[in-house]
């Protein structure tokens, strides 16, 4: 999410935006930082650290605001005293305050260009007042407002991560690590967007203030890093909570979910499988655009009816860079979810329900991705339905032996807790110290196989629908390792109907400033369009943002115990997303984790 502020030359007014989600608007690009990067190395300009897009800016009224050349526009204004550099070096940074942006607005700070993932530090002491988290359509990404007992404000934007335990009104030092350098929003390449806006007013140059103190060659963290967080401004000694307590999530907060257009809500209504047909491939010429949405043809490609309404769709999307896929319906602007988020560098895995306009689905991402969608169900007046289950773990191979290469196991429909007839299930998979890269193959036994990739690292965890036999569902891996297979949803006939919606966000605990711990937060599932109350169970796409710690975040309907299997983990700053079909129970779901977690949960799904 990105913070909006506004500018104005002496003597000339312009109305401040205050609601930062109106960022999502204003189109800011941070295009021009490689160039302004290399500028800075060649001519050898002193360096500093910031991470984000900068903040929204408004039209000068002066004559060189009015142009769009790209030469700076400095504001003469005072020189704020910082008792700490922004960012861990190395980094670099030039005064580009002033600078021309789109639609004729102007740049309100410095961009200090660092490695991603760098310490971010507070300047001053004082109280985190706003934050602002990143998602599809918004420009400025994960930003904080810092603020001194003055009123005076800091932005910092761009992050690709937060402090372990901060949150809205949590006291913080100077020198106290408050987040990550990343590339989050519009910003093009990894830095930190730094405001400065002295009494809370309009902003400065900040570009004196910190090189009057430039830390860009200074790597080691300061003491203050180690700083204990704390959650108010009156008590910085008292040391964050483990876990966090419920935080219930109030119906007139909740939108309505609506229904793409063309799709009738009808619960009788049948998914077929039927063999897998690509209608997007992965390929450097097909790669989705930055926050460009593609409209996929899918109805009568391949074996897909003419006349469907909607598909299921397994995604498979790798990236250069960290970045988040949304599967939606054409019918709308661009929902504010998340299908699949995607690390630098491994694929990312996944799927989707989505509902059919006109022939198409749209996917958009807020990063350069490219993306394989391969259809593996259609809506249909036959098939099968799919039933939410109690989470159940079927494989955990650290209690048996980890799987060697290319060795079958083959899990029954008795061991998976399963009728013969079932013709899918979905489950959450999770690869553990992996003794090299490989591939994991999940396939109906003698069927075709679904392939996901894995690295050597600790953790690769993900969610997909695979079809099962009579004989049931057949797992191996190109590498030895460790694999936990949990279930907790049947596509069967005698199940309930499943019908996609459109994505909207039911919960984001980053906005609420409390991590996910033990304790169990319940979520209000909201409603239908069409519909006077809540479904009976819902799908829905849980992002996880890793702190510190692994954890394994589980879900269940609120009024039965909380289940041993998990719906997926992640690892330590890491992101991952897991679509998970679950039971409600008056209406409301709950999550909770083994360890502090951010989540993100975005209802896709209704039956």
């Amino acid at each position: 999410m990105v913070v909006g502020t506004s500018s104005s030359t002496r003597g000339a007014r312009v109305p401040r935006i205050v609601d930062p989600r109106q960022r999502r608007r204003v189109g800011l690009s941070c295009a021009g930082l490689v160039a302004l990067s290399a500028l800075a190395v060649v001519t050898s300009v002193s360096t500093s650290v910031d991470a984000g897009s900068g903040p929204v800016t408004t039209t000068r009224s002066t004559a060189a605001a009015r142009s769009n050349t790209a030469t700076t526009h400095t504001v003469p204004a005072p020189v704020i005293a910082l008792a700490q550099f922004p960012v861990q070096g190395l980094c670099n940074f030039i005064d580009s305050y002033g600078a021309a942006r789109s639609g004729g607005r102007r740049h309100e700070g410095v961009d200090i260009i660092a490695k991603k993932g760098q310490f971010v530090y507070a300047v001053q002491d004082g109280v985190l007042t706003k934050k602002y988290v990143d998602a599809p359509g918004l420009l400025a990404g994960n930003g904080w407002r810092l603020t001194t007992s003055d009123g005076t404000y800091f932005f910092y934007g761009h992050l690709s991560a937060f402090g372990d335990g901060l949150a809205v009104g949590s006291s913080v030092v100077a020198g106290q690590i408050i987040g990550h350098i990343g590339d989050t929003g519009s910003a093009g390449t990894s830095h930190l967007h730094f405001e400065i806006h002295p009494g809370g007013g309009e902003s400065i140059n900040p570009t004196q203030s910190v090189k009057a103190i430039d830390g860009c060659k200074t790597t080691t963290p300061p003491p203050a890093a180690l700083v204990t967080t704390t959650t108010s401004a009156a008590a910085k000694t008292t040391p964050t909570a483990t876990t966090a307590a419920p935080v219930p999530i109030t119906k007139p907060t909740q939108p309505v979910a609506p229904a793409p257009s063309g799709l009738a809500q009808d619960a009788t209504a049948r998914w077929q499988f039927i063999e897998p047909v690509a209608v997007l491939t992965a390929s450097p010429a097909t790669a989705l655009a930055p926050r460009v949405t593609k409209k996929v043809a899918v109805a009568g490609v391949g074996a897909i009816s003419k006349t469907t309404s909607a598909v299921v769709v397994r995604i498979s999307a790798s990236s250069s860079q960290a970045a988040s896929v949304l599967v939606h319906p054409c019918d709308a602007t661009v929902p504010l979810a998340t299908t699949l988020f995607v690390e630098a560098g491994p694929m990312a895995v996944g799927y989707a329900t989505v509902g059919l306009v006109g022939g198409q689905l749209c996917v958009t991402s807020n990063a350069r991705v490219m993306t394989r969608i391969t259809v593996v169900a259609q809506l249909s007046a036959t098939g099968v339905g799919a039933a939410a289950v109690p989470t159940h773990r079927v494989l955990d191979t650290r209690t048996t032996a980890r799987l060697a290469p290319n060795q079958i196991t083959t899990l029954t429909p008795e061991t998976l807790g399963i009728a013969s007839t079932a013709q899918a299930l979905s489950a959450t998979f999770t690869v553990l110290d992996p003794k090299a890269a490989g591939t994991l193959l999940i396939t109906p036994c003698g069927g075709n196989e679904l392939r996901a990739p894995f690295n050597a690292t600790p953790v690769t965890s993900f969610s997909a629908v695979v079809r099962t036999n009579a004989t049931g569902l057949c797992v191996s891996s190109t590498s030895t390792t460790n694999l936990i297979i949990d279930v907790h949803a049947v596509w069967s006939q005698d199940a309930p109907g499943l019908l996609p919606t459109t994505p909207v966000r039911r919960f984001d605990s980053r906005e609420l400033g409390v991590a996910v711990g033990s304790a169990p937060t319940p979520i209000q599932a909201g409603i239908v369009t069409g519909e006077s109350t809540a479904p009976s169970s819902v799908q829905v796409n849980l992002t996880l943002i890793g702190k510190s710690k692994s954890a394994s975040v589980f879900v269940w309907p609120c009024s039965q115990p909380k289940p041993d299997a998990s719906a997926g983990v992640v690892a330590a700053r890491r992101h991952a997303t897991f679509s998970v079909l679950t039971s409600l129970s008056d209406g409301t779901f709950c999550i909770a984790s083994n360890a502090l977690v951010d989540v993100v949960a975005d209802v896709v799904g209704a039956g």
